[in-house]
Parts: structure tokens; C-alpha cells; sequence
């Protein structure tokens, strides 16, 4: 037997502290129905005030807010709300009158015990119906969507019961108080362009300088807004990388008198930040506004259109000269318009020769297309290096198209406001910060697929 018992041991299962505390409280109960007279009830409801939750059996907690954005915790069913704080603790009491039962966490919000015991049951379909309210309330107060969608796109996420359902506000009910409370936290729509813009609109989501250029061409009128952070203009004056948008331009019109102020404005951005602009290319669509001004600033850039909006144009003419119907049907009419609008792609030495010899082939029904073409193409208001893209990289702007259309989707409507438009830009900024760090940890900007580059090629 000695020698049995001065054998190490060991035991055959895994430790269950958190088991201990709850034997205690067992005991606990037992001993006092023993020895008092209290009712079984009332031993639970005091041993339970003082029992502290082990950490196997921690209640998990959340965090909501009210309706009038103080903070609450959701624990098992119930809402607490914050009854004192000290330097060590915060003290949470149930919400509803006359219950007794507390929480107690540290100031991190972690759980330290639950005392007492609810005299009344819980209500899962409100707390069910009050969370998706609070998610439906944080997107209405920091997105520009519109309240109907997100209250529609929560309602799916949520997948609620029936009984929740039940007394969750309508879309129109939701809709009438919470369009109050964003009117609440956004500046007073103007209705002019004499408006001081507030500091919270001026400044990057991360306190950074974002308002770059703010000037007024004429008195009370014809203001231009320029948004961009120190780090895009240092990207916009060194290079540009495909797919990064380095400046917002907020501009009256489309005059040549409102691109010079711009690119005035833009070569003084210059000369604080001490960078050099001096772009070597330039692709835009056909504004005729910007054309002779890129070419008046920037003489020594090349200055390239889109072959996409090129073909667009055509095609737009094609249709303005009823030709629509034999474009379509007639085969050697599509053929010579195809022909025509491939002169973009022929050596820019033989463009001439190619459109002389078109003209010697080509339909009588094409003589208006041909003398258009002629006038504003091969002699007239466009010079041909503008629309010539052979031996060209890029030969649409087709990124820009692309970032243009995703932009205008998360506008979500026609006419925004300029606040929800610079919040939306705001966010646009993060979303570079963002791309800008993983391009430089190595990822890849993704390619074209096949389909568009036998298109645009």
C-alpha cells in the first residue's frame, strides 16, 4: 500500500474550475433550506445577487444604444442601462421599473457578474425588433442611401419572426422619424453657391486637409470646389496609376474660361507642395471646352480621345441621318460605316490616303455621313492625332467610364445634395488609402477581361 500510494497519479480528465462555484452555490442553497425557513425562492433569488459568473458560464453581453443614443447592455434577454460609473466599474440596472437585478463590467466593458434575479420575463421579439432598428439607425446616420433601401436591405438581412415583424414600424413610419433625425446632423441644404462650407466637410474622415482649392471665377456665382489630401496630390503631380482617383473637381460649367482658372489653381497646388506638373499624356473624351485648354497649359503633352466615345459619335451620326434602318440591314452599308470608323486605327500617315479611297467607294446614302466626317474630323475641328490610336496603349478611357458608373450607383439618386455628395468622396478617399497600400504591398490592378479588350482593341 506504500508503495501504491507513492506512485505519481494523475487524473484521467480535463480540469472544470468553472464547475466549482457552481457546486458552491448548490451547496449553498442546500444548507440554507436546511437550516432556515426561508421559501426556496427567496434562498435563490439571495444566493444569485452575490453569486459571481465564472467564465464558462459568462452571459454574453452586447452593447445597443436608446432611442435617445445612450448606451445600454443587452445581456440574456434583457436591457440594462448605465446606473454609475466609479474609477474601477460601471454599474448597469435593469430597464424595466421596479426590477432589482444589476450588471456590473469593468470600465473595457467586460462582464465581472450579473446580480439578482428578473421579476418579470423577457421580451425577445422587442430586443429582436430594436436590433435591427439600431443597425437600420447607424447606416441612415452615416451612409447617403436612401432611408427605404437600407430599411428594405435590413429587413432581409435580419430574417425576423413573426412576432417581431409584428411590431416593427412600418417602411413609412420608419421612414418619416428618421428622415427628422438625419436632417438633424446634416448642414441646411443651400440653395446657393455663397454657402461657408463647415469644417467637418473640409476635412478627410481622418482630420486630414481634403478641401484643396476653393475659388470664386465671378462675385456670388461660379464657384469651383477642389477635394483632394496631401497624399493624392503628391500622386497627381509625380504620376498617375491606373484606377486611383487623385482629385475631385467640383466645376460651374464646361467653359474654357473655368478649365484655365482650374489648371491655374492646380500649377500653384504645385508650387506649395514643390512637385512638378508636367504631364506627358492626356486621354478625355471629346469636350470641346478642354481640348484647346490642355493644349494652351500643357503644349508639350500629348493629347489623345477615347476610341470608345469616337465609335459613339459615329454611330449617334449614323442614326441622326436616318441611316439607322440600312446600317442594319444592308450589309455593304455596315460594312463602308465600319470602315470609316476604323480609320482611327490605320497608320496616322495613311489616315488621308484611306479616306480618299473610302470616298470613291462608299455609298451615295453615305455623302452626309462622309461630309460630316470630312468637316470634323479629317480637316476640321479635331485634329487627327486626337483620334488616331494606332501604336496606342491606351485607347479608351474606359477606367474612368467604369469608376464613373460604380460612383453614380453609390449616389443612389440623381440629384444629390452637396453634403451627401462630399460624405460619398469622403469615403471615396478611404477607399484609396486603402488601394494604395495594397498596390504598394504587391496586388495586382485587375486586368480587362477578355471579352473588353477584343472589343476596345
Amino acid at each position: 500500500m506504500d508503495a501504491f500510494l507513492s506512485l505519481p497519479t494523475s487524473h484521467c480528465h480535463a480540469r472544470q474550475p468553472d464547475s466549482v462555484p457552481a457546486i458552491h452555490l448548490k451547496n449553498e442553497i442546500k444548507l440554507r433550506t436546511a437550516t432556515t425557513e426561508e421559501s426556496t425562492s427567496a434562498i435563490i433569488h439571495s444566493v444569485l445577487r452575490i453569486y459571481p459568473l465564472s467564465a464558462s458560464e459568462q452571459v454574453e453581453i452586447s452593447f445597443v444604444t436608446s432611442n435617445k443614443g445612450n448606451p445600454l447592455i443587452l445581456c440574456d434577454n434583457y436591457l440594462f442601462r448605465c446606473n454609475k460609473t466609479t474609477a474601477q466599474k460601471k454599474y448597469w440596472m435593469c430597464t424595466e421599473k421596479g426590477c432589482s437585478v444589476s450588471v456590473h463590467t469593468t470600465l473595457n466593458k467586460e462582464l465581472i457578474c450579473l446580480n439578482g434575479v428578473h421579476n418579470h420575463l423577457s421580451s425577445p421579439e422587442q430586443l429582436e425588433a430594436k436590433l435591427v432598428r439600431n443597425k437600420m439607425k447607424k447606416r441612415i446616420l452615416t451612409e447617403t442611401i436612401p432611408i427605404t433601401k437600407i430599411y428594405d436591405e435590413e429587413i432581409v438581412k435580419a430574417k425576423l419572426s413573426k412576432s417581431a415583424a409584428a411590431i416593427l414600424p412600418t417602411v413609412i413610419e420608419y421612414r418619416s422619424n428618421m428622415s427628422k433625425t438625419r436632417r438633424k446632423i446634416t448642414s441646411v441644404i443651400p440653395s446657393t453657391v455663397m454657402i461657408e462650407i463647415p469644417e467637418l466637410y473640409q476635412q478627410t474622415l481622418s482630420n486630414e486637409r481634403f478641401l484643396t482649392i476653393d475659388l470664386f471665377l465671378k462675385r456670388g456665382q461660379d464657384r469651383i470646389l477642389v477635394f483632394a489630401s496631401n497624399q493624392q496630390l503628391e500622386l497627381l503631380f509625380e504620376f498617375c496609376m491606373e484606377d486611383l482617383r487623385v482629385a475631385f473637381c467640383l466645376l460651374p460649367n464646361k467653359r474654357g474660361k473655368t478649365y484655365t482658372a482650374l489648371m491655374e489653381q492646380l500649377k500653384e497646388q504645385v508650387n506649395i507642395v514643390g512637385k512638378q506638373f508636367n504631364p506627358k499624356r492626356f486621354v478625355t473624351d471629346y469636350e470641346p471646352g478642354l481640348m484647346p485648354i490642355l493644349e494652351q497649359e500643357f503644349p508639350k503633352a500629348l493629347h489623345s480621345d477615347c476610341m470608345f466615345h469616337f465609335n459613339q459619335v459615329i454611330h449617334r451620326k449614323i442614326t441622326a441621318f436616318g441611316l439607322s434602318r440600312d446600317y442594319l440591314h444592308n450589309e455593304s452599308i455596315r460594312d463602308q460605316c465600319r470602315q470609316l470608323m476604323a480609320s482611327s486605327l490605320t497608320p496616322i500617315d495613311e489616315v488621308k490616303n484611306q479616306f480618299k479611297r473610302l470616298q470613291t467607294i462608299m455609298s451615295t446614302l453615305l455623302g452626309d455621313l462622309l461630309l460630316y466626317f470630312k468637316h470634323q474630323w479629317m480637316y476640321g475641328v479635331v485634329s487627327i492625332e486626337m483620334w488616331n490610336f494606332h501604336n496606342v496603349d491606351h485607347r479608351t478611357n474606359n477606367t474612368s467610364e467604369t469608376y464613373n458608373l460604380r460612383f453614380a450607383t453609390r449616389l443612389s439618386r440623381k440629384h444629390p445634395n452637396v453634403w451627401s455628395f462630399i460624405q460619398l468622396i469622403q469615403c471615396e478617399h478611404v477607399r484609396f488609402e486603402h488601394t494604395l497600400i495594397q498596390l504598394d504591398a504587391g496586388a495586382s490592378i485587375p486586368k480587362q477581361s477578355k471579352k473588353k479588350q477584343k472589343l476596345f482593341k
